[in-house]
Formats: structure tokens, sequence, C-alpha cells
């Protein structure tokens, strides 16, 4: 059985892995063919989405042993929905075109079909379309690695090159540590827990490049293998972009605003002797859910 689910586990890395990897060779062109203001438009649902997924599924137990040898190895599912109006945006006129009247265009999670806008002159600008996403999901390994002084550290990584220059590389590394608060308040009728989590996530190099930061209190109760647990938090995210401009071999970056959010985490852990099970909603920059296997001690 438990070979059967660190198989199925392999398989879901790679299927995330192999969905977003031929996608960076479309997202290339498609802001290419943008100026750096509506390529921020164009990429606009993503920190938010990226923020809500990264910063979701990190700690869930409040329980720190205060010494002893533990570790966990398994994988992360955490994902989001997208709302309707975040599938257009409005273009704004790049250098050199005047457009006769606005359009919407789709954003990356909008339509496929690329729009056209007619300009003064008789001249034609293609907005490019989207890749019809309705939902965002990331399933990534996690090692988590305990206890000195009530402190255990967690680390999440995944590097895929899929050996093509134009697919471009895939990375996401996160590294961070949980330490026990209730160790210090023996009376506390729950456990008590302190988080901080540091991440980077990258398509391409500089094409999508982000940097996720939470922080959390977790608390959780044991009732026999049944362990529920609540987080409040704190999400900082910042969200960068350089792709090379259609024809011009120039390069154009684009910052994004700095995304600061609350975090509300609900859930549950079925703690076995060597598997443990979780799943849980989250309230944050977008709402979304995770869920996890893990196998260890």
């Amino acid at each position: 059985m438990i070979r059967n689910l660190i198989w199925a586990i392999a398989v879901m890395v790679l299927i995330a892995a192999g969905l977003v990897a031929p996608a960076a060779a479309q997202l290339q062109d498609n802001l290419g063919a943008l100026s750096g203001n509506n390529a921020k438009g164009y990429l606009g649902p993503l920190p938010k989405a990226l923020s809500g997924t990264l910063n979701s599924g990190i700690f869930n137990t409040g329980r720190v042993p205060k010494s002893g040898v533990g570790f966990t190895v398994g994988v992360r599912v955490m994902g989001v929905a997208f709302d309707d109006g975040d599938r257009t945006y409005t273009p704004t006129d790049p250098a050199g075109f005047v457009g006769t009247g606005s359009v919407q265009a789709s954003t990356i999670i909008g339509d496929t079909q690329a729009v056209t806008q007619a300009g003064v002159g008789g001249t034609t600008l293609f907005h490019p379309g989207g890749f019809d996403i309705g939902e965002f999901a990331v399933a990534v390994p996690e090692l988590t690695i305990g206890s000195v002084a009530g402190t255990r550290a967690v680390v999440r990584w995944i590097s895929v090159d899929v050996g093509d220059a134009d697919f471009g590389k895939l990375e996401l590394f996160g590294i961070g540590a949980q330490h026990s608060i209730s160790q210090y308040f023996e009376a506390l009728p729950l456990d008590l827990a302190a988080g901080v989590f540091y991440q980077k996530f990258k398509i391409s190099d500089k094409l999508v490049d982000t940097k996720a930061l939470h922080f959390d209190v977790t608390g959780s109760k044991s009732f026999g293998p049944l362990q529920p647990y609540v987080a409040v938090g704190f999400d900082n995210f910042e969200m960068s972009s350089e792709y090379d401009a259609a024809g011009t071999g120039q390069k154009i970056s684009v910052d994004f605003d700095t995304e600061s959010n609350m975090h509300l985490t609900v859930g549950g852990l079925l703690n076995f002797p060597v598997v443990k099970i979780h799943g849980e909603v989250n309230v944050a920059a977008v709402n979304g859910a995770a869920v996890g296997i893990s196998f260890g001690l």
C-alpha cells in the first residue's frame, strides 16, 4: 500500500510539471507581443493566485516536540479558483499605436482567442489570448526535520528542466521553521507553534519570478489519530516578469505591486504512525484548499 501511495505522489508531481512546462514557451510568445503596461494587465490575476497557493499547505499541526529525531517526506497539493472578472482586462495603447476604440482582451487565464483592435490609419493591433484556466494548482514535495529545542525545519523543492530552451526551467524552493510555543506553557489545553516560511518560484528564470513570505501561529488538538488545526497568519508576496519583446530583441521588465494579506487556515490531520494525511481550506489573497500526504515519524 505504501509503495502504491509513493508511486501516486511521484505521478502527481510529474504531471504538474508536465502541464506547466509547455505553457512557458507560449507564454513568452504572448508576452512578447505586449507592451509593459499591457503585460502587467495580462498577468494581473497571477500575484494573488500565486500568493494564495504557495502560502498554503505548509504547517498542518501545532505540535512540535521539544526534542527527538523525527522527519516526514511527502507531497503537498495547493490550489485556488479564479473569478470570472479576472479573465479580461482593458489594454492601453502602446507607443506608435492609437486605437479608435477600447477592447476587452484576455488575461493569462482568459479565452484562448486573440482580440484585434482597430487603430487610426487602418492599423490593427493583436492582443494574445489566454490559456482558459479556471483553477490553478501546484504539487510540490515537502520535507520536515526536527526537533531541536522545540523547532523543526521545513523544506520544499522542485526543479524541472525540460531540455528545450523555448520551454525553459521551472523552479520552486522554500525553506522555513516552526517553533513550539506550548513548550513554555504547560497548562495550555492545545498545541501551539509559530512558523515562518520563505519561497521562490520561477518560470524560465525571470519570465515569472516570485518571492513569498509567510508567518503564522498554528493551534491543534489531538483526538486519537484525528488532529484538527487552525492557523492565523500573514502573507507577503512579490512578483516580476522579464521577457523578450517580439521583433526587437529588447528586454521588457515589469514589477507588480506587493501583495500583503491576512491568512486563515482551518484543517484536519489524520496522524497515523507512518502515514499522515491532511486537508485544509484557506482564506487568503485568493481563497483555496490544500491536501497532502507524508510518510515518516
